[in-house]
């Protein structure tokens, strides 16, 4: 399995290629086009708030091989579209982000992963009480109630940021000349 994986990786990155600006329509001009060009105008638009290695795809038509990144060029930055395609006989996987064989892949009527909706953590302006935090949907809840393994959040954003730095009830970074752990 090891060397499969990395045998579709080297594939992979073998498959990149970088595409100029966009001379396309526009995205709703073109929906289900499966022309790259299409989708040129609509560059900022798709790559608004996706990270860097997030791949996704333009449309569900054809065989669910080749998705897009969002990748800025230069030193202007210009944001520009990184087309992958995996090699005959697998697909994307959306969800690993990685190609597979065509038979394990069950996500090729998506455009995208998930989006998850993120709390309001970080605001210059306290908008709730004392001890509690904002959902995305803008209700606050208590703070214990985030990363609790249960939807507190109408939106469910209150389990969405249990992940290392954060996790909003994460312990304070100890300083190894001062905290030890007890015998």
């Amino acid at each position: 399995m090891l060397i499969t994986s990395g045998f579709v990786l080297s594939v992979l990155a073998l498959s990149v290629e970088a595409e100029a600006q966009f001379r396309g329509k526009g995205l709703s001009a073109n929906y289900g086009s499966t022309d790259f060009n299409d989708f040129q105008d609509e560059v900022v638009t798709l790559c608004e708030d996706r990270t860097p290695n997030e791949y996704f795809r333009l449309t569900i038509e054809g065989d669910c091989r080749s998705v897009v990144r969002c990748d800025k060029a230069g030193i202007a930055g210009t944001i520009r579209l990184a087309k992958v395609k995996c090699p005959s006989g697998l697909a994307f996987d959306l969800e690993r982000q990685t190609c597979d064989w065509k038979a394990s892949v069950n996500n090729c009527d998506r455009l995208s992963k998930p989006r998850l909706a993120k709390p309001n953590l970080h605001t210059v302006e306290p908008v709730c009480p004392d001890g509690q935090l904002q959902c995305g949907s803008g209700e606050c809840i208590a703070r214990e109630f985030f990363c609790n393994s249960r939807d507190d959040c109408q939106d469910g954003s209150d389990e969405n940021v249990c992940r290392g730095d954060e996790d909003p009830n994460k312990s304070d970074v100890c300083n190894p000349a001062e905290c030890f752990l007890p015998d």
